[in-house]
């Protein structure tokens, strides 16, 4: 006698099997769907960036903290206060003590957090560097998931890592390296 259909046993495997993938496909993609959300948040944010340090460089500003004032209520209309505490790490999990040292962190409204550095005498012009977290005191605080930087020169403003070729931007950008670079590559259409 022939059999039509199928069993339950059969019928069972064949969801066991469809759940144990699905289990193993959606972290992925939502992991996946929220770096795209940050990185075209980093995009958009770059461009109020650009405008707010051109604006400082033609009306002026006499300190770093009046550039930093302008900043913050350019690129958020919320309220900002300073916090003395943020960590944030490289997008290998190492601790970002270098770079990770900010003399002036804000948390900006509830989601965003912005650090500066200042420090001149630079020999290629740089005058601070400035960070920007996505998604504020929530983590990651990772460099290239959810915090990226700007280099500050006196003439111009450059994403960390412009100067580079774009086989170290790359290589940087990836789980082993530190995500600094990260701030360029998504910006120039490099992928995660």
């Amino acid at each position: 006698m022939l059999k039509k259909g199928f069993t339950i046993i059969e019928i069972s495997i064949l969801a066991v099997i469809l759940i144990i993938v699905g289990c193993l496909i959606v972290p992925f993609s939502i992991d996946d769907t929220r770096q795209a959300s940050r990185v075209l948040e980093w995009r958009a944010l770059q461009d109020r960036i650009n405008h707010a340090f051109s604006a400082v460089k033609v009306y002026g500003a006499s300190s770093y903290a009046e550039v930093e004032d302008y900043i913050m209520k350019s690129i958020s209309d919320s309220e900002y206060e300073k916090i003395d505490s943020y960590k944030i790490k490289y997008m290998n999990g190492r601790s970002a003590s270098g770079i990770g040292n900010f003399q002036s962190v804000y948390a900006v409204g509830e989601d965003n957090v912005i650090g500066f550095k200042w420090g001149q005498g630079k020999p290629d012009n740089r005058v601070g560097v400035m960070f920007y977290d996505i998604n504020g005191k929530k983590g990651p605080n990772r460099w290239g998931k959810d915090v990226f930087g700007i280099n500050i020169y006196t003439d111009k403003i450059e994403p960390l890592c412009a100067g580079k070729s774009h086989d170290e931007i790359k290589a940087d950008c990836a789980v082993n390296g530190t995500g600094c670079c990260c701030s360029y590559y998504y910006l120039v259409g490099g992928n995660f």
